[in-house]
């Protein structure tokens, strides 16, 4: 009797080990259904560099501007949880690539068109200018440009880009649009290679009095949009895009665009 007893306290218990395998089974499925849900609502990076009147950056990677505040009104209203940081332009670029960011401002080219997912047009219309001092030749192509001496644009930025694509090598980049201009007025310069939105909001911010400029013809387009990493989750771009259509419907939108133009 004892060796029985012993043999049967040894016996598994089958109907705790089902039990407890169901268990398992529940808390496995209940992960691989729940992260996904997770991550999605996980906050996402927005962030933008120093491009004014769209995007102010400070060093200390404060951020503020007429598209920062334009997005963040539509991740409210999307109840998308969001934090915000400025980031110079190469970073913000890296930031976009890592994944789950979203840039308040970026021209969309189709070297970039690829590479990251397009969400809505901040502003669609504007274009790429040539701007010299009143008075003098308007410049109205690339091939025009060639003929100067020396033509501003940003250091490390898509004008820069843009200008040695074309062929130009008189470049003397500046680290501002403000110092751009400035160059431009003193005569460092004989043209300044700009977006129309930016130059404005610079002739603007500046005080500089508009009548000491001739403004091209647009070159390129300089297609303004809010965009976000290719891997952005399509939850999240769906309900930007929502938001988006409502701010054209309520106002919002027009009220953006008085701000920028």
């Amino acid at each position: 009797m004892k060796i029985k007893s012993i043999f049967s306290s040894r016996r598994p218990n089958y109907t705790i080990l089902v039990a407890a395998n169901f268990a398992w089974a529940a808390l496995f499925s209940g992960v691989l259904l729940i992260s996904p849900f997770t991550q999605a609502q996980s906050p996402v990076r927005l962030s933008g560099f120093d491009s004014p009147p769209f995007v102010n950056a400070s060093e200390n990677r404060q951020i503020s501007g007429a598209a920062y505040d334009f997005v963040t009104s539509l991740l409210s209203d999307a109840k998308i949880p969001f934090h915000a940081e400025g980031l110079p332009l190469g970073r913000l670029l890296a930031a976009l690539d890592e994944g789950n960011t979203i840039a308040a401002y970026l021209v969309r080219t189709p070297e970039r068109e690829e590479k990251y997912t397009w969400i809505a047009a901040l502003a669609d219309d504007e274009g790429f200018h040539f701007i010299t001092r009143a008075g003098e030749k308007a410049i109205n192509s690339y091939e025009e440009a060639k003929s100067l001496k020396t033509v501003g644009s940003m250091l490390n930025g898509i004008t820069t880009a843009q200008l040695r694509a074309a062929g130009l090598t008189n470049l003397d980049p500046g680290t501002t649009e403000s110092m751009n201009a400035a160059k431009l007025i003193g005569g460092r310069l004989d043209a300044w290679y700009a977006n129309g939105a930016i130059a404005r909001h610079v002739l603007r911010q500046e005080k500089i009095d508009k009548a000491k400029f001739v403004i091209g013809q647009k070159i390129v387009p300089a297609r303004s949009w809010i965009v976000g990493s290719k891997n952005l989750p399509t939850e999240i771009v769906t309900k930007l895009q929502t938001s988006y259509a409502e701010a054209q419907k309520n106002g919002a939108y027009a009220a953006f665009r008085a701000k920028i133009d």
